[in-house]
């Protein structure tokens, strides 16, 4: 009789258990202490280790009291265990939270089940780190997953991973109020301490410089997208409960802190996140270069149409440049060229989500430009699409904080 009540009776736990699928073992994954012992309770409870099970949990919420989820799942097996059914009034007022804590369980559990991030696997999204970015985060909107990488000699290593939430209207951000997470690639610009936010936003918060110029370009608009906190009378919040920011444990928010580098750290933002071995890292990465290298063959060669078929039909500068206006200066200035040399360092390369699902990736690096009559030293950004199995640019420029040195030798460039 007992067990048939709590199988009634915790859904929550019930919602988890997907049919013939072995628990992954915590030893491949990075989770923080809280979320590892209440994936073990839930392991007792479905091995039937009842009173086990609250034991931990009683532990768990003593060392965490503000884990709603946590007391969630204790309160249900409290209830299991009595065998009495709370009031149809009280279950009724109770139902959004109920489900609100089984979404949250289901993320939770189901990421404990995954294997897929492991050390011996790198971020599809993440193909090559310039020396300068010592880390990088990165947002799995669709599993409500935050991850830490360290820079492994160019490679993205795997530090530690957490449960994040939301927007509470889901992912891919559209317009100012839509209650949406942004997808894209972003810099954290500074470091907020909680003491000078509303309780809202917990410990603190980091600025994402949201919207970039390919949002804007895509008409996106809005503000104030941030990855911050959680009250401090909660551990953690629904998967989608935000206005539109990431939002982690205070813990989290405190612990990245040593991580990042405000004005440096990128921060990915995405919907489809996948693992590649180590081996398949290199071929992903000489695609990528052997693209840019051609554009930079192209101009030393003073070959203005072998140049300019780089660039997609709808280009456009980061300062809003189309395409025909930028043709126009570039056939200008090189009638003036009889040499030009490019070279450039500090390069990384990160494959930009995407929701219409065409192949892009972002790379920035620095820029050194001598011709015969020009010198230019400076920061580039590239944002690159491929169509008809050809990579092309569509964004492009020199961000404007990313400084730069320029000198002339003659009266034009």
């Amino acid at each position: 009789m007992q067990t048939k009540f709590i199988l009634c009776t915790l859904i929550a736990v019930l919602a988890l258990m997907l049919a013939g699928a072995a628990a992954a073992s915590s030893s491949q994954q990075h989770h923080t202490w809280a979320e590892t012992e209440l994936v073990l309770a839930l392991d007792k409870i479905r091995a039937g280790e009842y009173d086990r099970a609250l034991d931990d949990l009683t532990n768990l919420i003593d060392a965490r009291p503000h884990f709603k989820l946590a007391q969630f799942v204790y309160g249900q097996l409290m209830v299991a265990r009595t065998g009495r059914t709370p009031p149809a009034e009280l279950r009724r007022q109770l139902q959004g939270v109920r489900l609100a804590m089984i979404d949250e369980a289901r993320v939770r559990w189901r990421h404990r089940r995954d294997t897929s991030a492991r050390h011996d696997r790198v971020s599809a999204a993440i193909i090559r780190l310039a020396p300068q970015y010592e880390h990088v985060l990165l947002a799995d909107l669709s599993h409500n997953r935050l991850y830490l990488f360290a820079n492994d000699n160019g490679l993205p290593h795997l530090l530690g991973d957490f449960y994040a939430t939301i927007g509470s209207n889901g992912l891919d951000k559209y317009s100012a109020g839509d209650m949406r997470t942004p997808i894209g690639i972003y810099r954290i610009t500074g470091f907020h301490d909680g003491a000078e936010l509303p309780d809202r936003y917990g410990a603190g918060a980091f600025p994402l410089d949201y919207p970039y110029a390919l949002d804007r370009r895509d008409g996106r608009t809005g503000h104030g997208i941030w990855l911050h906190g959680v009250p401090r009378t909660t551990f953690a919040r629904p998967p989608r409960a935000s206005d539109g920011c990431v939002a982690a444990a205070n813990d989290i928010i405190l612990w990245l802190r040593d991580y990042i580098d405000p004005g440096q750290t990128p921060i990915i933002l995405t919907h489809d996140l996948q693992w590649l071995s180590r081996d398949q890292a290199p071929a992903r990465r000489a695609s990528a270069e052997a693209a840019l290298h051609d554009w930079i063959e192209s101009w030393e060669a003073l070959d203005k149409e072998r140049y300019l078929a780089h660039y997609a039909d709808d280009f456009t500068t980061l300062d809003g440049v189309d395409r025909e206006a930028f043709a126009a200066r570039k056939r200008v200035v090189n009638r003036g060229k009889t040499s030009i040399r490019v070279a450039i360092d500090q390069l990384s390369i990160f494959r930009y989500p995407n929701m219409a699902g065409q192949p892009m990736l972002k790379m920035p690096f620095r820029q050194e430009y001598s011709s015969n009559n020009f010198d230019w030293r400076g920061r580039k950004v590239q944002y690159w699409r491929r169509s008809d199995d050809q990579w092309r640019i569509l964004l492009a420029g020199s961000p404007a904080d990313a400084g730069y040195r320029r000198s002339r030798r003659r009266s034009i460039r």
